[in-house]
């Protein structure tokens, strides 16, 4: 069977006419059973992946063509991880095996061809009855699973075009109430659930790397929970990210390190030796738990990354993972002003003007600061600069436009007020604008700018000298930084006062209080947290950019062996050919540099059609596309930061009694594709008894109309 194609209902035979290749069955076990599965060969599952790779092949047709390489004219290679997607289902299948003889051979391969021409037309005569109304039945089924899916924001792929309402334009209200009635809703999100998680398995299984992102703490069915999600790179070379769950948080840090590892091996199938990157944006009392989880990760699986969470700069993240509350609170009240602007049209147009007259003779200053507002500037590296600018223009406006807005937006003014008007909020903004410049300098390494990166150990070590200075000339500096803030806040019209915290410690002075309290303890955790995240791998791994092809270029298409030379063997899928693969990936680029725009970003080396060449250079870099520290044009693809949003958006528009995980999972995945007919197979499968009260309304139905 060497000469034709294996799978079913495929009658290609090489020799017969046309030319199209045929490519073996892989060694490796995991993916021949994939391919098999694909190609509807489940009669082959038997067999070891040895005799199958000698023995069967699959042809061309049954290929993406971005899966298939062509090295020239007469040599067609498939890449590493293809695997076949195109298949004709609407023919009966039969797994039994084929009976296929070579070319020469014609008599009994024409008797079987006139054998199957006479079952075909035989399947060619009308439907009875009674198969148009399971059909029918099914029909039903499939738009009222749409109805039902249609209410978490969900659309099944591959479901009726009509818009009708189920029953609605053909007059079949019984069925609607059928469904309505037998069917238990819970019961549809759940075979939802699966088919999705199914498909995300499949997904992931084929990405191989991953990494993990632990979200803030929100309360879904009752009680406060993490949602996770997983970052990956598919075959294609784009980024995906899916929420796999939700894990409670009133366990300590150690069980939830084994709740995490048992739900990735036992329910998604991943390896944690796969695993190569971890981040987490929480706050508050879950902060130092979710530290010790990082570090408990870190300590099993030492190829772990700890990496800062998008989409904020290094030294917001750094400064939102600080167990201080009152730091937390200055931060969530920079982020509610800056969603209030962005929900308040005319208070942001009013703020543009009171910028103008604040900083309009200082040149360059009034657009530095629109420029700033003008984007997410909440996450930036100037976050709480940007703020201590607007303070006061943005108090201005909200005792000027109070009055004239909506009910619900004045009372979120009134309540943001005397918050910002307070000088514990002013001295905290002053302090971390001051002290976060330290680490700013290490916010572009860590988003994949590929020219910082490879002097990346440079920039930690210099960071860390800034922040040894600034802890020595503690006193000198913070004397200016208290100076600045009782400025602002004598201009504001605030009164000086101690911290809440502090305020039966009446014997120390004010200046010397908010030293000890608060500038010397976030600079020794700016510099504990420095050396704790950006450790020998994260140096390790971001030094792989210098495989993209415009670095090459930088440095005449010439790869330090230094560089990559580090690269751990769990990384590579051909160790034994690295360096060889090297050179021929200096020599590619150097030729192709003299007709061809050269990919500049991680991912736009991944699509290079002739990427599969090179399996170790293709496997670090969906490396480091998949470490979440490493921004590469990831924003070009809407759905990869759309998964997040859309779980803040379920969170927000549905009330805390109401929260249901798989609600949530199957509207935050919305983007992950399912068969309908499978769903309702399954389901008819299991309620064998709905099916057949739909098939006998449906024949009374019909009855009734002749």
């Amino acid at each position: 069977m060497t000469d034709c194609c294996a799978a079913a209902n495929c009658g290609y035979q090489q020799g017969e006419g046309e030319n199209t290749p045929l490519f073996s069955f892989p060694l490796d076990p995991e993916r021949c059973k994939v391919w098999l599965t694909k190609c509807h060969r489940e009669d082959l599952a038997s067999e070891i992946p040895d005799h199958m790779h000698k023995t069967y092949k699959l042809c061309a047709k049954h290929f993406e063509p971005t899966m298939i390489s062509h090295q020239d004219d007469s040599s067609t290679v498939l890449k590493e991880d293809a695997v076949p997607t195109i298949f004709d289902i609407t023919a009966p299948v039969n797994n039994q095996p084929v009976n296929r003889k070579r070319a020469g051979d014609q008599v009994k391969t024409t008797d079987v061809c006139d054998q199957n021409s006479s079952a075909l037309d035989l399947q060619d005569e009308p439907q009875t009855q009674e198969d148009a109304a399971i059909c029918k039945a099914k029909d039903t089924l499939k738009a009222y699973f749409k109805e039902i899916l249609a209410l978490t924001g969900f659309s099944i792929n591959g479901t009726n075009t009509t818009d009708d309402p189920i029953g609605g334009a053909r007059g079949q209200q019984s069925l609607n109430r059928i469904c309505v009635e037998k069917i238990d809703k819970k019961e549809i999100l759940q075979f939802s659930e699966d088919l999705m998680r199914e498909e995300i398995q499949n997904s992931l299984r084929l990405a191989r790397f991953f990494s993990i992102l632990l979200q803030e703490v929100t309360i879904i069915e009752g009680k406060e929970q993490i949602p996770v999600y997983i970052r990956s790179v598919t075959v294609a070379g784009l980024p995906q990210k899916h929420l796999i769950g939700f894990f409670p948080c009133d366990v300590d840090a150690e069980n939830l390190f084994y709740l995490l590892i048992s739900e990735l091996r036992n329910k998604w199938g991943l390896r944690m030796e796969h695993c190569r990157g971890i981040s987490y944006l929480v706050k508050g009392k879950m902060c130092q738990k979710i530290r010790d989880l990082t570090c408990r990760i870190l300590q099993e699986f030492p190829q772990v990354v700890l990496s800062p969470s998008e989409p904020y700069a290094f030294n917001i993240w750094i400064m939102r993972c600080m167990p201080v509350a009152s730091i937390q609170n200055v931060a969530d009240t920079v982020e509610e002003v800056a969603s209030l602007l962005r929900r308040t049209p005319e208070l942001s147009k009013r703020l543009e003007g009171k910028i103008q007259m604040a900083y309009g003779l200082i040149k360059g200053e009034v657009d530095r600061i629109k420029t700033c507002l003008s984007s997410n500037w909440e996450y930036g590296t100037d976050a709480f600069l940007t703020m201590l600018d607007i303070l006061e223009p943005f108090l201005n406006c909200i005792n000027e436009i109070i009055s004239k807005v909506d009910e619900d937006t004045a009372e979120q003014m009134a309540r943001l007020k005397p918050i910002l008007k307070n000088f514990n909020f002013i001295i905290t903004l002053v302090v971390l604008k001051n002290t976060l410049c330290c680490v700013s300098i290490l916010n572009s390494s860590l988003r994949g700018i590929i020219s910082v990166s490879s002097t990346l150990q440079y920039s930690i070590s210099n960071a860390l000298k800034l922040l040894s200075k600034y802890q020595q000339e503690l006193a000198i500096l913070h004397r200016k930084w208290f100076a600045d803030a009782v400025g602002r806040a004598k201009k504001l019209g605030v009164e000086i006062t101690k911290p809440e915290t502090d305020q039966a410690n009446t014997e120390t002075p004010l200046e010397d209080l908010y030293r000890e309290t608060l500038s010397r303890p976030i600079l020794q955790y700016l510099v504990l947290e420095v050396k704790r995240v950006l450790g020998i791998e994260m140096v390790r791994i971001l030094r792989w950019l210098s495989l993209v092809p415009s670095y090459m270029a930088d440095h005449n298409f010439s790869i330090r062996r230094d560089k990559v030379a580090d690269a751990n063997l769990n990384n590579l899928a051909r160790p034994d050919t690295f360096y060889e693969e090297l050179g021929c990936w200096e020599v590619k680029w150097r030729h192709a540099s003299k007709r061809r725009i050269l990919p500049t970003t991680v991912f736009a080396t991944l699509k290079i059609p002739d990427i599969g060449f090179y399996p170790n250079v293709q496997n670090l870099l969906r490396v480091l596309g998949t470490v979440p520290c490493v921004n590469t044009e990831a924003d070009v693809y809407g759905q990869y930061h759309m998964v997040q949003e859309r779980c803040q958006v379920y969170l927000n528009t549905t009330p805390e009694d109401q929260r249901q995980c798989s609600k949530a999972f199957i509207y935050v995945n919305q983007d992950v594709h399912f068969n309908a007919e499978k769903m309702v197979d399954s389901y008819a499968q299991k309620h064998p008894d709905i099916l057949q009260l739909l098939q006998m309304v449906t024949h009374f139905t019909v009855g009734k109309q002749v």
